[in-house]
């Protein structure tokens, strides 16, 4: 038990190499769930509502359902701001040297994670 660091804690205070950085499989996925995001709460915000000429106000093209247009876009703002915020915290993880720090930053992580699917589990198909 020599080389256990909790958290990776023995590796912090490193320089910032941006070209590892980029390789990481954590980092590449974050991008594209970041880009992701940013598609879906375009096409829903751009593309999702219709407005008929013979009705005033546009409506949700998904089944006449404002809930299910609302839904997209509250995903797609909290998927585009989570990929951010971890993005950037994993830029500044090397440079956190306290166990405590480091381990609220994984529990976060892992928290969000497992909690961004609920909302799928919660909802009522009708």
């Amino acid at each position: 038990m020599d080389g256990f660091q909790a958290y990776g804690a023995g590796k912090a205070g490193g320089a910032f190499d941006p070209a590892t950085f980029i390789r990481q499989p954590q980092t590449v996925v974050r991008i594209l769930c970041w880009l992701f995001s940013i598609v879906i709460l375009g096409c829903v915000a751009n593309e999702g509502y219709v407005n008929r000429p013979e009705e005033v106000e546009p409506y949700c093209i998904f089944n006449r359902n404002q809930n299910a247009c609302n839904y997209g876009i509250t995903m797609g703002t909290l998927g585009f701001l989570c990929s951010a915020a971890f993005l950037a915290l994993d830029v500044y993880f090397p440079q956190i040297s306290g166990v405590k720090d480091r381990k609220k930053a994984v529990m976060a992580d892992i928290v969000v994670s497992g909690e961004c699917p609920s909302p799928v589990l919660w909802s009522r198909w009708d």
